[in-house]
């Protein structure tokens, strides 16, 4: 992370700039995981519901 960030002062952008980024980022992983998820849980109930019949 400190890769990305190194030298991002020099551009004026500021700690709660890069909180606020942070967040989102965050915030939008976690929906992503999330929606993968409740995919794989769909699939297996539809899988689980073939080897039924």
């Amino acid at each position: 992370m400190e890769h990305y960030l190194d030298g991002v002062g020099e551009l004026g952008i500021t700690e709660a700039e890069i909180g606020t980024v942070l967040s989102i980022v965050m915030a939008v992983s976690g929906g992503r995981v999330r929606a993968q998820f409740r995919e794989a849980k769909e699939r297996r109930k539809r899988e689980e519901g073939r080897g039924k019949k």
